[in-house]
């Protein structure tokens, strides 16, 4: 038998997690590349995860990891369709 201890994490009082809220202090820094897709996509909403494979140089499986980061914390969002729709960034 083999006895495992847990500590209890939600205890009254203590506050666990982020703080919810859209503020821009709790936003991270981006890197480059996702710095340089957020510029792509300001320019050209319609643009394809092909297109920002090429113009950056980086696989498509890259693209849709940098944009899952950018869609998690608030930077961009997609309006419509998946086909048909296009990308807003969020200032």
């Amino acid at each position: 038998m083999v006895t495992i201890p847990f500590n209890r994490l939600n205890e009254v009082g203590k506050k666990i997690g982020k703080k919810v809220g859209n503020s821009d202090v709790d936003r991270p820094i981006l890197n480059p590349r996702r710095q340089t897709i957020l510029l792509e996509i300001k320019q050209n909403p319609y643009v394809t995860k092909h297109e920002l494979s090429e113009i950056i140089g980086i696989s498509t499986t890259a693209i849709d990891n940098n944009i899952a980061y950018l869609r998690n914390n608030g930077f961009i969002k997609r309006v419509g369709k998946t086909k048909g729709g296009y990308w807003e960034v969020i200032e």
